[in-house]
């Protein structure tokens, strides 16, 4: 059985390649033709182990993975594992693929979708907080939806840091980056990206920087007790949307905003989102939209992969 790599992926598909498929899935009724059984979460100290199936159309994917986030200490990936593809019926594996770059580009993906829908068209200046493979993929994004000129970076790992910025100004070498802080992310960046497993806000916001028109995008905090956007700003904003509304009890962002008087009856989900179409006036205010993942977004990244592959392997 073939193992596709990294590398592989990404010559395969893009980060806009999987922003289309994810909002055709909402607005041609995928979820009719799909089955998402809640996903195994294990706690093991500060690491964590899922098992993600999903079903959808002809295919069933299992996404198998560990996240360690001390390895950014040490230099090593926060996250690893594999995703098997299964045909549907006969539960014949198909294919073996990198769970840690299908999990990096549809969360970006993801994050995307929601800043086509919820930032401003003229955006043109982004921060990100948090230059691991998350990092590298909601840059991608970003440039996928909105023309990006300017890039301001802030991470702990100076090394990490300096290898970000050096692959990116490789890659999107018409595009001005500089080595920033939160602080002046804030205060300069039309939109903030956040992904870090900080168990502690990562942007400083006193109400003394004008938040009209910015959006905010969090998917680094995946657990209770970690929170990347700070309660000012949930209180803040104008619009507040979630992929699912399993964040209310994943992450501590939206576990704060139910105590701000928020529930799953006044955030919308992604599907929403995309359902209801852009909106001139919301993006004019303060948007946040918080993501935790969903497992169908996986398989129906790797259905993209897998079919791309084929069609290769046929010529």
């Amino acid at each position: 059985m073939h193992f596709i790599n990294d590398q592989e992926i990404r010559e395969l598909i893009s980060a806009k390649d999987i922003i289309d498929t994810i909002e055709d899935y909402y607005l041609s009724e995928g979820e009719k033709r799909s089955f998402v059984p809640e996903r195994l979460f294990i706690n093991d100290d500060d690491n964590s182990a899922l098992l993600m199936p999903s079903f959808y159309e002809n295919y069933y994917g299992a996404k198998l993975i560990g996240i360690a986030p001390g390895n950014a200490e040490i230099g090593e990936a926060t996250l690893r594992g594999i995703f098997l593809l299964n045909e549907r019926k006969t539960m014949k594996p198909l294919v073996i693929m990198d769970a840690r770059t299908i999990s990096a580009m549809r969360t970006g993906a993801i994050s995307g979708l929601g800043m086509k829908y919820l930032a401003s068209n003229e955006t043109d200046t982004i921060g990100i907080i948090g230059t691991g493979d998350q990092g590298w993929s909601h840059l991608e994004a970003a440039c996928a939806v909105r023309p990006i000129q300017k890039v301001l970076v802030y991470n702990r790992s100076k090394e990490r840091l300096e290898q970000f910025m050096e692959k990116a100004k490789e890659k999107y070498s018409s595009i001005r980056f500089e080595v920033s802080d939160p602080a002046t992310i804030l205060k300069e960046a039309q939109m903030i990206i956040t992904t870090t497993t900080s168990t502690e806000p990562v942007i400083p916001y006193d109400g003394q920087v004008d938040l009209t028109g910015k959006h905010f995008a969090g998917s680094g905090a995946f657990k209770s007790f970690m929170q990347e956007i700070p309660d000012s700003i949930i209180k803040e904003a104008d619009h507040l949307y979630v992929d699912t509304h399993a964040a209310f009890s994943e992450c501590g962002e939206m576990i704060q905003a139910r105590t701000m008087g928020h529930s799953e009856e006044t955030i919308p989900e992604l599907k929403t989102l995309v359902q209801n179409g852009e909106n001139e006036e919301t993006k004019k205010g303060v948007t946040v939209f918080k993501s935790v993942g969903v497992s169908i977004f996986d398989v129906l990244t790797a259905k993209l992969i897998y079919e791309r592959y084929k069609s290769r392997t046929l010529v």
